[in-house]
């Protein structure tokens, strides 16, 4: 299959582009997913899902955000927001956050006037076929979030919210993080990025290793919920071979590309990041809305990732019930992939697409 590149103009007065890869359509009806890559991988750590799109009738899209090749980098204005010195106030830093969400909508709605995605289709028995779902990996979310949570924005036309509302069938938050929700992780977690006897430039070369492996949980631990359990699981499993080391030197060179304003990105927005996460997911007036009527909401988890991926899956399970009053499954669809780590769509890309392509079949 050929690999198409490309870019998308995003923003108009400041000649923003962001970069990105497609599979290209699989057939004449098929399924569109749009994939926004997490803290320092690029989009190519889903290379391995776009050799799987014809089987799957799943055209994969995956963009690179702004920074990361081929997109455009971020301003020294922009850049400022990322600096702990640098002091910006609330609202400075949640319209920072709402313009990121904006060109990724902008993003969504050039693609489909561009490239004519089948939009979605119901049979006679209401099932739906075509349509685009959006999909945020780990700090990707970060971004995805926004994104749905400001299509009421002002900064998004009429024109925009009808065509998202004829193509926008799913948001996936696949392994997000409890920062990526704009919450703190629990100061004695340790993590080598905190830990002050771990240089600063080995620091973040041992967390990308560490992300990359596998962890062995108590079946207990997990059905209790217990989040101090988890998190003191910090000793990878030997059991599989940690994803980082199934790279070639050429893939590794593509695809980790370690940036540090993804290091300081969920702290510095953490408030922000809390309000568009509640607004996105739970807002009931905007969940009903022209734009996202046909929109499902699904956090997928797999079950040996990195120890503050489950305490994240806990709490958006918990704050589903807190929006439906106790109920469950109202605004957010849980999934969890057994056996699988932080990059399921590299070492289980057959399946992560089944998964997808159960997801894009439930309503």
């Amino acid at each position: 299959m050929m690999l198409a590149t490309g870019e998308i103009l995003v923003d108009q007065a400041s000649n923003t582009v962001l970069s990105f890869i497609d599979s290209g359509p699989p057939a004449e009806l098929y399924e569109t997913i749009i994939l926004v890559h997490g803290n320092s991988f690029s989009n190519a750590i889903f290379q391995r899902l776009v050799s799987r799109s014809k089987e799957y009738n799943i055209r994969i899209v995956a963009l690179n955000r702004r920074g990361y090749a081929g997109s455009t980098p971020y301003n020294l204005y922009e850049r400022s927001i990322f600096s702990d010195e640098q002091a910006h106030t609330d609202e400075e830093k949640h319209q920072f956050l709402e313009r990121r969400g904006v060109e990724i909508l902008r993003f969504i709605d050039e693609f489909i006037q561009q490239f004519l995605p089948p939009p979605i289709i119901s049979d006679s028995e209401g099932k739906q076929s075509g349509g685009v779902a959006l999909l945020g990996w780990s700090l990707g979310i970060a971004f995805t979030v926004p994104a749905i949570a400001n299509v009421d924005s002002v900064l998004i036309s009429n024109e925009t919210r009808k065509r998202l509302s004829t193509h926008l069938r799913a948001h996936i938050l696949l392994e997000p993080a409890v920062i990526t929700i704009g919450l703190n992780l629990p100061d004695d977690f340790w993590t080598p990025t905190r830990d002050p006897l771990i240089p600063a430039s080995a620091g973040t070369s041992l967390f990308i290793h560490l992300i990359t492996c596998y962890y062995e949980y108590d079946k207990e631990t997990t059905s209790a919920c217990d989040q101090a359990g988890v998190l003191s699981t910090v000793a990878p499993s030997p059991s599989r071979v940690p994803t980082l080391f199934t790279f070639t030197h050429e893939e590794r060179k593509e695809i980790v590309t370690p940036l540090p304003q993804d290091m300081h990105f969920s702290h510095v927005l953490q408030e922000p990041l809390r309000k568009w996460y509640l607004k996105s997911c739970f807002d009931e007036k905007l969940r009903s809305s022209l734009a996202l009527k046909n929109m499902t909401v699904w956090h997928v988890l797999g079950d040996s990732s990195y120890p503050f991926i489950w305490p994240a899956y806990w709490l958006v399970q918990e704050d589903d019930r807190k929006a439906c009053e106790g109920e469950s499954g109202k605004f957010v669809k849980f999934k969890v992939m057994e056996g699988c780590n932080h990059f399921m769509h590299w070492d289980e890309p057959d399946k992560t697409m089944a998964a997808f392509k159960e997801i894009l079949n439930s309503r």
